[in-house]
């Protein structure tokens, strides 16, 4: 069953039967070979020393591919004022957030200037773009990149590790969750980025429409067969309210949040094997099909629209990410309640819960030592807890730092008065990785999985067709 406001489902069959959504940017196959050839040929001329930053007179003899940092010191060397390019995703008042944060940098000394661009598309839009750059040599100094793209920021774009500024600098970073340190690291634990701007799903509850049904709030599910029972209870199809919502508009990220809670996972790459359509992936689709299909509590329509809908009244529930507590904090005219993901799957097979986390990470691009030295002054400011406290102030995101949220931390006020903003905390110890598939094809496999998400909502495949077919073109793009 379908509600009234569900004829917008064109944002799946748009994802359906376009090679170019306008939620996810795919290269198409001879555009991204010349552009991993391109890549490839950039970070050769790298490692050789011939690669060149425009931006900079002095050709680089800076880390590509990963490679160490100089152990040269982390004091520019220059007298003239150096200017950084900075590229992230954020736009309205998140963007306004990172301009406070840049300023705050930029204000602090006079020898780095750093100049921050939003690109559009969110982290599959910067990623294609980033590849561009490295194409005409025109990379920037820093960005931020989506966790799903880690390992490719580091293999496939040459970014420089971290590690050796740390250890030069014997940073401290016990003041760090070590889960969110972990987000940033390689396969050897070495420190190739630092966490930014984190995130976990959360259940988003109008506390109103629950207890109009009966239902009593609670902020730690059982599991998530109760939640769609409470879903059903409160949903009332007719009068067109929603009982649940999930954000399938970019990434594959709450797909995999549940594949793992109910005891599966996305794929092994040490055996090459396709993962994300054996049982417990087709039991996720079963719930999600059931829910939409058989129950009608779940619409089909854009993840954006179901933020709107849960905002406006209209939805008892939303699944998303921790980035949106600000906006729905701040628009919801309704007792607004957050649980956290359930315990388990359901209470016959209790499968414990698993947390993808979601967000990004900074990272310095490469350049030359002078440069790269310098985006290391700007990363430690913007990880510090002064731009942590405005991260999760004005952007919504998790706190990457213990203290800004113990008693006498600088969020001490803004927990206080905001005491929802804690709850992501209490599953930190579940906090995991979003899962990186190999090389340069995580927006196109993303893109593939989303459209096998839209033919089983549209009923033109089944469940098990769909994940079956996207596991198939998968398998043949990796060449597994």
């Amino acid at each position: 069953m379908f509600f009234k406001y569900s004829k917008n489902s064109k944002h799946l069959n748009n994802l359906k039967h376009s090679n170019h959504s306008k939620h996810i940017k795919q290269i198409e196959p001879l555009r991204l070979a010349a552009v991993i050839l391109a890549v490839t040929l950039f970070l050769s001329a790298c490692t050789s020393g011939t690669a060149q930053n425009p931006a900079s007179d002095t050709a680089p003899t800076g880390s590509a591919a990963g490679t160490p940092a100089p152990a040269a010191s982390t004091e520019p060397v220059s007298t003239e004022p150096i200017t950084l390019t900075f590229l992230h995703v954020f736009s309205g008042p998140r963007e306004e957030a990172m301009n406070e944060i840049v300023q705050g940098f930029n204000d602090s000394q006079e020898r780095i200037r750093v100049e921050h661009e939003m690109v559009p598309g969110w982290y599959g839009g910067l990623l294609e773009q980033l590849q561009t750059l490295a194409v005409a040599r025109q990379l920037p100094d820093l960005t931020i990149m989506g966790l799903s793209s880690h390992n490719f920021m580091k293999e496939g774009l040459g970014a420089v590790s971290v590690q050796p500024y740390i250890e030069q600098e014997s940073t401290d970073l016990s003041d760090f969750f070590p889960n969110m340190l972990t987000l940033g690291q390689d396969e050897e634990g070495e420190q190739a980025a630092m966490p930014f701007a984190i995130s976990t799903p959360l259940i988003y509850v109008n506390k109103d429409l629950l207890q109009q049904a009966g239902i009593d709030y609670v902020d730690q599910p059982e599991s998530w067969e109760q939640v769609r029972e409470w879903a059903k209870k409160a949903a009332q199809p007719s009068a067109d309210l929603a009982g649940i919502g999930f954000q399938l508009d970019y990434d594959t990220w709450q797909f995999q949040t549940l594949v793992e809670s109910f005891g599966g996972q996305m794929a092994s790459q040490e055996t090459q094997t396709i993962h994300f359509n054996d049982e417990p992936g087709q039991r996720v689709m079963d719930f999600w099909l059931t829910m939409m299909h058989e129950d009608g509590i779940y619409p089909n329509i854009s993840g954006s629209e179901a933020a709107e809908n849960f905002i406006n009244g209209s939805s008892v529930m939303i699944v998303a990410t921790t980035g949106n507590l600000v906006n729905f904090t701040e628009n919801a005219a309704f007792d607004l309640g957050i649980m956290l993901l359930p315990k388990y799957d359901n209470m016959t097979n209790r499968n414990p819960r698993r947390v993808p986390a979601g967000g990004s990470n900074l990272y310095i691009m490469p350049s030359d030592p002078e440069r790269e030295a310098a985006a290391w002054e700007f990363i430690k400011y913007a990880t510090s807890p002064e731009a942590g406290a405005i991260i999760v102030e004005k952007m919504g995101y998790m706190a990457a730092r213990k203290s800004l949220i113990e008693p006498d931390g600088l969020l001490a006020a803004y927990m206080t008065a905001n005491p929802q903003a804690t709850r992501s905390y209490d599953q930190v110890e579940d906090l995991g990785n979003w899962y990186n598939w190999p090389g340069v094809h995580g927006a196109r496999i993303d893109s593939i999985m989303l459209d096998a998400f839209a033919a089983a909502f549209l009923k033109e495949k089944t469940g098990e067709e769909a994940l079956d077919g996207a596991a198939e073109e998968v398998r043949h793009i990796l060449g597994w």
